[in-house]
């Protein structure tokens, strides 16, 4: 009985030793020198002078054009990835664009997505805005399905080429929270939205 007792006694007294030695020690950093900071890009309470946005993505939902078993799945492909990006004044954003017929527009900070102008009177084709043609049928190109670049709160049009892989960048000046679109309609329509939001250093 008494040999039992002291190897509980024995077993506590090792877990006592072995918890105070790690709150002794303080937290594991995530890396061998490394720090949240040096994970995050951020450090000091600074913002990043760069961040990089996937502007729509490839291989994810249903294919284009939908067929018979469409699932309604545009909200996978057409999107913009992260939602949000943190930057300095003067930083840049890189826009990754996969081949596909997105268009890039900027408003203004405080602009809402219910504030974009989607009238048929503020719209233009892709023919007209970027240049895009064949694969499209004429149906699609010759259509006013891009957002045109009209309005108080408007900033920048970035057009890109239709089925083009492409990388498009776009430097922010003053401090604010940007609304990024993708100004294809019916992209818009189904969320494809994202903000940019700069900080004074």
């Amino acid at each position: 009985m008494r040999v039992r007792g002291a190897s509980v006694l024995l077993l506590l007294g090792l877990i006592v030793a072995s918890c105070s030695q790690y709150a002794s020690n303080g937290p594991t950093p995530l890396a061998s020198g490394g720090s949240l900071a040096a994970v995050s890009g951020q450090g000091e309470g600074k913002s990043p002078l760069a961040a990089v946005m996937q502007f729509g993505q490839e291989n994810v939902g249903s294919p284009f054009p939908p067929g018979s078993g469409h699932d309604q799945s545009a909200h996978g492909a057409d999107n913009i990835v992260p939602r949000t990006v943190v930057i300095a004044v003067g930083g840049t954003v890189t826009f990754n664009v996969p081949p596909a017929v997105h268009q890039i527009q900027i408003y203004k900070p405080g602009t809402q997505p219910e504030d974009v102008d989607t009238s048929i009177t503020n719209r233009t084709t892709l023919a007209a805005h970027a240049g895009c043609g064949a694969p499209l049928p004429p149906a699609v190109t010759g259509a006013p399905l891009v957002i045109g670049s009209a309005g108080a709160n408007f900033l920048a049009a970035i057009p890109v080429p239709c089925f083009t892989p492409t990388q498009k960048t776009y430097t922010f000046t003053q401090p604010g929270k940007y609304l990024v679109i993708c100004a294809f309609l019916p992209h818009f329509e189904v969320g494809m939205y994202a903000w940019v939001e700069v900080k004074e250093a």
